[in-house]
């Protein structure tokens, strides 16, 4: 079958990983726990299962069915088109430039009449098109089902660089109606992709060509099919648990790398973990991880060609380190806010948390960093899926796991709800507009009249229109709220930064909003790529060099660097510069209409941070509170902050208040600010969420500090 029950997958990821993982695997799976004592707090009904829609190899039978690519099979034609075809899903073609693989304009059967070659694109990455010609690990559809009080929220990640929104919609709707009892509305159900560039292409931008889709039409069916089957087996497999939360910190050891300005990020791993009520058995583990799945999607080519493996890359090793450590269990890693944060290079030491200066290090996706390299041990992990992609992996899960085992508090809070509610995009990317044209994107309708009127895709993709009809998304399960973001999200977008306006491209626009104070649950989710994929999103103030935007940018080859010589080569996958702000809006309003606006417990303040000699900063390191290539190139500590000077509404000194606690980005208290700080809890447990990014006129240069 195309997917497998909950235990039989996890002892299959195990056994089949278990061969050259070393010693310090060996090590940490003997000291892992197998079941874990439930303590107080309401229960819940849990469940999770694995679909895994890795191509099949040619010749077998998907799900028991024929091949629908092998549309010649048994005819005179079989022996004409014969180009090799290693996998199910590939239509018959002639190899007329012998290079083992299809090429554009190599003669083809188009057995469903979509235009196009259907077969073997990886989606994501770079050096496209790439045909997949290895599986070194699955690619999968991981859900788990999560009731009570009557209400249920199924989440779901699949291994995909992104999922449009009527694929989605087709795994929901398919996965209600595979429920026999009923129970599962396909409102119920929350989708998100792992960002997985090593991945067969639904998005269409791996194709042959910038004009022709990488889409295979029977591959993604069978992916939909599996997916949905993934979700009604995890609703099926529902027994009573209980909910624990953590939050864990990305390991001091990876060197986070930028591709685009600005340089934030976010090292926070909020994790939640179902246990059966029962027998102390993990269910399932899920934690939001911000950081690119593409070690091995832009990596040079290796002897055996690893940049051409199907691979759910570091999230695999992630996953199966976790499911070792808890057996029987289902691991899912969620994207968080991966915009711009490409893959972290890995060292065998500590590097400072602190930023110290810009960088421009060696890495395939590009590594632009703030961080020195440790003088112990200046040189990176090698790359590669048993050396970078394996280490990545598997020290992210070993920093969850502790945190669980740590930190965790059972939730006290029996709440689940979910809603979701549309957005219209203006698509101002003109070189979306053409692929939209040209069919690449494939079933992706487009849309026009302010999204009222839908411009169907014609069968080889083709359509036009000149907006994009997409979605938002919250939920809440127990003490955890998600906020679905559809695509690539910045993590300043929503979780805020140092910057001011001085620090952004175009000044004159302000910031998106935060999303974090308008949550109220105790742990806080970004879940990216989540209910379609609309590419990067960021405020309308650093959109550099999206084709077709801006007085200086009105045709399609424009630079995308701005003022400060930064590079943006990001923003040229982003819808438009209004996307940030629209999204965010409805966030808010989804957020606000389901825990009321920002409340006592959730105060919004505008200040700065205040240094040990009285200074006010926006960063509580020390400044600049943005690093900016050819201009602030080097950091100044002066930190950490002792307080935090709240700005008047008028003419005055203000108020200066040393914290109780400071807070995070997600709003979990910390001993000592540093730069996932967003504010500070006082003594009666209010968070105030410090908005540092206006201006103030009136502020003064230097407080007394508290």
């Amino acid at each position: 079958m195309s997917y497998r029950c909950t235990r039989l997958f996890a002892v299959a990821a195990v056994a089949a990983l278990v061969a050259g993982t070393g010693a310090a695997r060996v090590a940490a799976t003997a000291s892992n726990a197998t079941s874990v004592a439930p303590a107080g707090g309401p229960a819940f009904d849990v469940g999770a299962a694995v679909g895994d829609f890795t191509p099949p190899p040619f010749g077998a039978k998907p799900d028991g069915k024929v091949d629908p690519a092998d549309c010649i099979a048994g005819t005179p034609l079989e022996t004409v088109f014969s180009g090799p075809r290693p996998f199910a899903f590939e239509e018959p073609y002639i190899d007329r430039q012998g290079t083992g693989h299809y090429d554009l304009g190599d003669p083809y059967v188009d057995c469903d009449h979509n235009g196009r070659w259907d077969g073997n694109y990886i989606g994501g990455g770079t050096n496209n098109p790439r045909y997949y010609t290895h599986v070194a690990d699955p690619v999968t559809a991981r859900a788990v089902a999560v009731t009570a009080g009557g209400h249920t929220v199924v989440i779901e990640v699949v291994d995909q660089e992104g999922l449009f929104n009527v694929y989605q919609q087709r795994i929901r709707d398919r996965a209600a109606a595979l429920v026999a009892s009923g129970g599962l509305a396909a409102s119920d159900i929350f989708i998100s992709a792992t960002h997985d560039e090593s991945a067969p292409d639904s998005l269409g931008l791996g194709g042959p060509s910038q004009a022709s889709s990488g889409v295979n039409d029977y591959w993604v069916d069978y992916m939909i099919e599996v997916s949905a089957r993934a979700i009604a087996d995890a609703f099926s497999a529902r027994l009573p648990a209980h909910l624990r939360f953590a939050e864990a910190v990305e390991p001091a050891n990876l060197r986070q790398c930028w591709s685009s300005y600005p340089f934030v990020d976010d090292q926070l791993m909020p994790t939640v973990q179902a246990v059966s009520a029962g027998t102390g058995k993990v269910i399932a583990t899920l934690a939001s991880v911000s950081q690119h799945a593409e070690t091995l999607g832009f990596n040079p080519d290796t002897p055996d060609h690893q940049a051409a493996w199907i691979t759910s890359d570091w999230p695999n090793f992630f996953r199966t380190d976790l499911e070792t450590r808890y057996p029987g269990s289902v691991a899912i890693e969620m994207a968080g806010s991966v915009g711009s944060n490409e893959t972290p290079q890995v060292f065998g030491q500590a590097l400072s948390r602190t930023p110290q200066q810009q960088i421009d290090a060696s890495h395939p996706a590009g590594c632009r960093t703030l961080f020195a390299a440790p003088p112990g041990d200046p040189t990176p992990m090698t790359l590669g899926y048993k050396a970078e992609t394996r280490t990545l992996g598997t020290q992210l899960a070993d920093q969850v796991a502790a945190a669980l085992a740590t930190s965790a508090s059972w939730s006290q809070s029996a709440d689940v709800w979910g809603q979701r509610t549309p957005v219209c995009l203006p698509l101002a990317n003109g070189l979306f507009l053409a692929a939209a044209g040209a069919g690449v994107f494939a079933q992706r309708p487009g849309y026009a009249a302010n999204c009222a009127l839908e411009v169907p895709a014609a069968p080889n993709g083709s359509t036009a229109g000149n907006e994009v009809l997409t979605e938002v998304a919250a939920f809440r399960i127990g003490d955890g709220e998600f906020a679905s973001v559809p695509g690539e999200v910045f993590p300043f977008t929503y979780l805020g930064s140092f910057l001011g306006p001085e620090d952004m491209p175009y000044s004159q626009y302000g910031m998106s909003p935060m999303l974090m104070p308008h949550m109220h649950a105790r742990y806080r989710f970004i879940d990216g790529l989540a209910e379609d994929m609309v590419g990067y999103i960021f405020p309308q103030g650093n959109a550099v060099g999206i084709p077709g935007e801006h007085a200086d940018q009105n045709n399609l080859g424009t630079s995308d660097t701005d003022r400060f010589g930064c590079g943006h080569s990001d923003d040229s996958e982003s819808t438009g510069s209004t996307a940030g702000d629209l999204l965010g809006n409805a966030l808010v309003g989804l957020l606000d209409g389901n825990g009321g606006r920002p409340a006592a417990a959730e105060v919004v303040a505008l200040g700065r941070y205040v240094m040990p000699d009285g200074t006010l900063l926006r960063d509580p390191l020390g400044q600049p509170g943005s690093l900016k290539c050819n201009v602030d190139k080097t950091f100044t500590p002066s930190g950490p902050a002792v307080g935090v000077w709240i700005a008047p509404t008028g003419p005055g000194q203000g108020l200066v208040v040393r914290p109780a606690a400071w807070m995070s980005l997600s709003g979990q208290t910390q001993a000592a600010p540093d730069r996932n700080t967003r504010g500070w809890v006082d003594a009666t447990s209010v968070r105030h969420w410090l908005d540092v990014f206006p201006d103030v006129a009136f502020a003064p240069t230097r407080v007394t500090p508290p």
